[in-house]
């Protein structure tokens, strides 16, 4: 049986990618150029949908931060809410 999507992908908060691009001041052609991934991984990304680690990772390093600033907070999830 597959893996559940959630377990192996990350979600990124997709306001928190858009603010890293305006303080990079880059366009998505232009991050996906410093990142080494396809323009599509970046608009991906940028919209909040799953994206494997290893994209967000190369994202995020020509971002200048770290992948948790750009995830989404998972809260507590116990919580129910």
């Amino acid at each position: 049986m597959a893996a559940a999507k959630n377990t192996v992908m990350l979600k990124p908060d997709s306001r928190k990618v858009l603010i890293a691009m305006a303080e990079a001041e880059l366009e998505p052609k232009e991050l996906a150029e410093a990142a080494g991934v396809s323009v599509n991984i970046v608009y991906i990304a940028r919209r909040g949908f799953y994206v494997k680690p290893c994209y967000m990772g190369k994202i995020s390093k020509a971002l200048g931060v770290s992948v948790a600033d750009l995830i989404e907070d998972r809260g507590d999830v116990s919580s129910g809410e």
